[in-house]
C-alpha cells in the first residue's frame, strides 16, 4: 500500500475505513488473501486452549478468488473518447480463505477456520489522464459482499446483509 500514491497519501478516502477492529470495514487494497468481506476485520479465533488470536494477519495462508463477469450482457457498439477513457467492468466474486493461527514460536502449523464471501461487485479503471499519459491506469473497485460465512464478533450482524468495500486496484 506504501508503494501507491493513492492509498499512502490521506486523503483519497477516509482514514477511519482503513482501520481494523472488531467489525468489518470499508476500504481493501487489492491482494494478500483479498477476501473483501473481511477487509478491516481483526478475525478472532479461538484456540483448542481457549486463549484466543486475532488471524487478520500471518505467515502462512491460503485463498481461492474468483469473480464471473457480466459486463458483456449490456455492450456499447461506439468507440468513442468515453469507452477508450474508461472501462466499466460488472462480476459476481466469491472469496475462500484460511490463514495460520499458530504463533511465530509454535512448532506445529495450524489454520484458523475457513472464511468465504461472496457479493457482486463493479471496477472502475480510467485508463488514460489526457496529457499525463505517463500515468498508469487507475482501477476504482465498488464491492457489496452480500454474504460471510462468519459473521463479525461485533455488532448485531447477520450472514447475509448489505455491505461495501471500497477499493483500489483488482487483486487480480
Amino acid at each position: 500500500m506504501m508503494d501507491n500514491k493513492y492509498t499512502r497519501s490521506q486523503g483519497f478516502f477516509d482514514p477511519a475505513w482503513a482501520t481494523i477492529g472488531a467489525n468489518t470495514n470499508y476500504f481493501q487494497y487489492g491482494g494478500g488473501l483479498n477476501l473483501r468481506g473481511y477487509a478491516g476485520y481483526l478475525a478472532p479465533q479461538q484456540l483448542s486452549d481457549g486463549s484466543i488470536v486475532n488471524t487478520y494477519k500471518g505467515q502462512t495462508g491460503a485463498a481461492f478468488n474468483t469473480e464471473l463477469e457480466f459486463s458483456n450482457l449490456v455492450k456499447i457498439k461506439r468507440k468513442n473518447w468515453l469507452t477508450n477513457t474508461f472501462k466499466l467492468v460488472t462480476y459476481l466474486f466469491g472469496d475462500a480463505g484460511v490463514i495460520n493461527s499458530s504463533s511465530p514460536s509454535a512448532t506445529t502449523l495450524k489454520m484458523a477456520d475457513i472464511r468465504m464471501d461472496a457479493g457482486v461487485g463493479t471496477a472502475l479503471t480510467i485508463k488514460k489522464f489526457g496529457v499525463l499519459q505517463t500515468v498508469k491506469p487507475l482501477t476504482i473497485r465498488f464491492d457489496m459482499p452480500f454474504f460471510l460465512n462468519r459473521i463479525p464478533a461485533a455488532g448485531n450482524q447477520d450472514y447475509v446483509q448489505y455491505r461495501f468495500v471500497i477499493g483500489i486496484n483488482r487483486a487480480f
